[in-house]
């Protein structure tokens, strides 16, 4: 039969040698986990005789891919005629 591994006892360098093991195994595993997935909210803060609606759109100019595959754009409003211009109101990374 093959010989069986002595428990570590409270105290011992062993054990002391195993916690020290499992501490970087730990903070090794969260160092690889993926970070949370990110997103901003947008709003629209609308003024006095502001007439904007539903019809109203932003579209999304001069968009750029990082190298980690983000994407960033800027954006313009884009109002049916005859509607006042709102404002945007934008919460990057709100989570």
């Amino acid at each position: 039969m093959g010989a069986i591994a002595p428990l570590p006892v409270s105290g011992s360098p062993t054990l002391l040698v195993f916690r020290g093991l499992m501490l970087s195994l730990v903070t090794g595993l969260q160092l690889l986990a993926p970070t949370p997935l990110m997103a901003q909210t947008e709003g629209w803060l609308l003024g006095p005789n502001s007439r904007t609606g539903k019809e109203s759109t932003v579209v999304p100019t001069d968009c750029v891919e990082g190298p980690d595959g983000s994407i960033s754009c800027n954006t313009k409003i884009v109002n049916p005629p005859g509607d006042t211009p709102a404002r945007p109101y934008y919460d990057p990374f709100s989570n």
